[in-house]
């Protein structure tokens, strides 16, 4: 596995020498981000310039393609000005899930309220919903389990924004969270933990995160204030 301190030590160095004072942050989020990774894990990077050229792109993918395992990078890449102007129920998720490595995110973020969380986690279900009823309708049912594995492991931001709707707590972890959880919310996160496939059948999957995503659309709306 990927010694992370030391990569992201490595990776900074390297692009503090290209782009010098332009970078204005770089952190890790994901897995490694929270300590949950393992061998198959990505390695997501949030990068901020201060403006972003392709050219400013061809040089970052130059370099992290020569890191160790660069094969494993992705993330986040934008300019100061987009970052503070992006839609905020999207924006919180980088927030609430980035470790600083260089600079500080938060001072590049616009302030965030209730109802940023609530938009957060309705319009993740919204999603969610959506596509669960079109896989259900029409795809594969031989893809099912696919759609389901990686519909699970989505949940755990929808569930985290709307435990910090409900209660105001952070919680960055996935395994903190579940201790956190009960019912449906609880059986969903285990599920998006879960590598291999259950004996559940799929269709009491399917009704589990239609009946949970369609009553977090309910709460997030009764949440925002008036």
């Amino acid at each position: 596995m990927v010694d992370i301190e030391n990569w992201m030590k490595e990776l900074a160095g390297k692009l503090t020498d290209e782009f010098g004072s332009r970078l204005l942050f770089l952190g890790l989020q994901g897995s490694y981000g929270r300590g949950e990774a393992d061998e198959d894990s990505d390695i997501d990077v949030v990068t901020v310039l201060d403006e972003v050229e392709l050219a400013d792109l061809d040089a970052y993918r130059a370099i992290v393609r020569a890191m160790p395992e660069g094969e494993k990078a992705c993330g986040f890449l934008c300019g100061a000005a987009e970052l503070k102007s992006w839609p905020k129920y999207d924006l919180l998720s980088v927030a609430r899930d980035t470790r600083d490595v260089h600079g500080r995110l938060a001072d590049l973020l616009p302030p965030f309220g209730r109802d940023d969380l609530a938009d957060a986690a309705a319009i993740g279900a919204s999603g969610l919903y959506h596509a669960a009823c079109h896989t259900y309708l029409y795809g594969n049912k031989e893809r099912w389990p696919v759609f389901l594995r990686n519909a699970h492991k989505s949940a755990f931001f929808i569930l985290r924004a709307l435990h910090e709707l409900r209660t105001g707590e952070n919680v960055r972890a996935k395994k903190d969270l579940l201790a956190r959880l009960s019912g449906d919310e609880r059986k969903i996160l285990e599920r998006g933990l879960t590598k291999h496939e259950t004996e559940e059948p799929l269709e009491t999957a399917f009704a589990r995160l239609l009946r949970w995503s369609a009553s977090v659309i309910v709460e997030a709306k009764g949440a925002k204030i008036p």
